[in-house]
């Protein structure tokens, strides 16, 4: 979760904007609801886009400025009788809320693909002129060019925000499987990079008007498993009747946090490398299905989530080695269908106790998974065995000690 040293962080980033204000800044904390059932939580909206961010924003002399999204980005802006458009290549079609208005004629527009932050002058665009004003790209940041397409290890800009003349720019890094949400904070006018925030369970959001920042509390460092608990709103005040200090604040949100797990849900094999087989083989909290989402794009890594402690990188890899040849070995003329979910349907499913288990399917809680990763291996416990044997033993991957 977000520490409380990233919380001040961002709270004398926002309180060096007004430097004229002598009192310290509150921070108010307002809860607007419970998650109760994460599965059908949605950022989207049909009205004003993702996360409630329109496509389009207005800036203070009325231009306005629309984004479209192919596999180039197009920027159209717009003056009463004129119409002038810029072209931001290599986008790859991904459309995300990453277009903002400042409080001037400047606006922002970052490259989701690359991790490109673009400050555009409104007016050196209709006078003709190169309108960049100044552009930065963010770190940690891994682009897809650089990764070579593999989503596993590469980084997406996901938001950008203007607030009190701070370009807040939020995206998820990848490495190695794992993912963490960032945030960089820059002075609007320059450039400068004012710090950032992360990696945390803890996202900040908003909407293109609203003065609060919205805080999605969950849990899960994997995107699979990134599942708000509770929503929150946050604004950042001067003093005033009621008002706590910032310091209290964070406390109180900190004390909403969950407990990070340390301990695995379930450790059903005494073999470890069957239990990082489970552990990648289980329901991500995201999932809305009782259909195996193990395939070859899945990191070992995965399998922390539901490990804690108990997760080892060099077993987490070998576990996904075996699986991955268990794919291959079973994989027939239909690319589209997973074999080892055809597995699972066919060998597994139908069988007490994961039959009941699965008409009463619920990732959200931590006893059920416990029940499905028990009841998976005592239904599975041959398959598991012979793979470790074969796939592990015979290739040399595993080597078993005399006793």
């Amino acid at each position: 979760m977000l520490s409380v040293h990233h919380m001040d962080l961002l709270a004398s980033l926002l309180i060096a904007v007004n430097v004229s204000a002598a009192p310290p800044a509150t921070l108010i904390l307002e809860k607007i609801r419970s998650v109760d059932d994460q599965r059908i939580f949605d950022l989207r909206d049909a009205a004003t886009g993702d996360r409630g961010v329109p496509p389009s924003c207005t800036l203070p002399d009325k231009t306005t400025v629309t984004l479209t999204s192919r596999k180039d980005a197009m920027l159209e802006v717009v003056r009463p009788g004129s119409t002038r458009t810029l072209v931001i290549e290599n986008v790859a079609g991904l459309a995300r809320p990453t277009l903002a208005c400042g409080e001037t004629e400047v606006f922002y527009y970052v490259n989701p693909r690359l991790g490109m932050l673009y400050a555009y002058s409104a007016d050196r665009l209709f006078r003709g002129e190169n309108p960049v004003v100044w552009t930065r790209s963010v770190t940690p940041f891994t682009n897809m060019d650089d990764a070579n397409g593999i989503l596993t290890d590469t980084s997406i800009a996901t938001v950008v925000q203007v607030r009190q003349r701070l370009v807040l720019l939020e995206w998820f890094f990848r490495k190695n499987g794992e993912t963490g949400f960032w945030h960089e904070i820059f002075d609007g006018a320059t450039g400068v990079s004012l710090g950032k925030l992360g990696p945390s369970d803890l996202l900040m959001k908003t909407n293109e008007t609203d003065p609060w920042w919205v805080l999605l509390q969950g849990g899960g460092n994997e995107i699979a498993n990134y599942v708000p608990r509770n929503v929150f709103r946050l604004k950042y005040d001067a003093p005033g009747p009621g008002a706590k200090p910032a310091s209290e604040t964070i406390a109180e949100l900190k004390a909403q946090a969950p407990a990070p797990r340390l301990k695995a849900i379930a450790t059903p094999s005494k073999n470890p490398v069957v239990n990082h087989m489970i552990a990648l083989l289980s329901p991500t909290r995201t999932t809305v299905t009782p259909r195996i989402e193990f395939c070859p794009t899945v990191p070992g890594q995965r399998a922390r989530y539901w490990l804690g402690s108990d997760y080892d990188d060099m077993l987490g890899t070998l576990a996904r080695n075996i699986l991955l040849a268990f794919w291959a070995e079973r994989q027939a003329g239909d690319a589209t269908v997973s074999p080892i979910d055809s597995w699972f349907q066919d060998e597994i499913a139908p069988n007490e106790p994961m039959k009941t288990l699965l008409a009463h399917f619920n990732p959200q809680d931590d006893q059920w998974v416990a029940q499905y990763q028990e009841a998976l291996f005592r239904l599975g416990e041959p398959t598991f065995n012979d793979l470790v044997v074969r796939y592990g033993e015979l290739t040399g991957a595993i080597v078993r000690k005399p006793k």
